[in-house]
């Protein structure tokens, strides 16, 4: 499934139908919005987001937080699940992360979410919480590359 991810600018066109397409996904189902407050924090964000043709079907917010990334409000439009996509979405952003010198990136999962994270190699990392009504865990992947050096004898 043919699928080109792009960083977009805040308040544009594109940034618009990814608010609708994360608002459709994360929030219609518990009767919720997200708040102007929350929109406005994203101009301070970096919105990804993943084009099938010309249509966003993928989403996902990076909040710097040096030395580590926040990724938020990750969706991929229910009808195109378990096409990988959501799992290129993360590599592309673990790229973002890696070039502009990020350790470690992490989110907040919620429980339905864990084993992606899990097969995307994220760990969880404390315990379980409630983030806006849904149980969800701290999942972190580090961004280090682990290097080992053979010395010979």
């Amino acid at each position: 499934m043919e699928v080109e991810f792009r960083i977009i600018s805040y308040c544009t066109k594109e940034w618009k139908e990814a608010v609708k397409l994360r608002e459709a996904i994360l929030r219609k189902p518990m009767g919720s919005k997200f708040t102007g407050k929350e929109l406005e924090e994203e101009e301070n964000m970096v919105q990804v987001v993943g084009f099938q043709k010309r249509k966003i079907v993928a989403s996902a917010v990076l909040v710097p937080l040096h030395p580590r990334l926040k990724m938020q409000r990750v969706v991929v439009q229910e009808n195109l699940r378990n096409h990988d996509i959501g799992s290129r979405m993360m590599a592309f952003c673990e790229l973002y992360a890696r070039k502009e010198g990020f350790r470690s990136i992490f989110c907040h999962a919620r429980q339905s979410a864990i084993k992606f994270y899990q097969k995307n190699g994220y760990l969880e990392e404390g315990d379980h919480f409630d983030e806006d009504g849904v149980p969800h865990v701290k999942m972190v992947k580090s961004l280090q590359k682990t290097t080992q050096t053979l010395r010979k004898e």
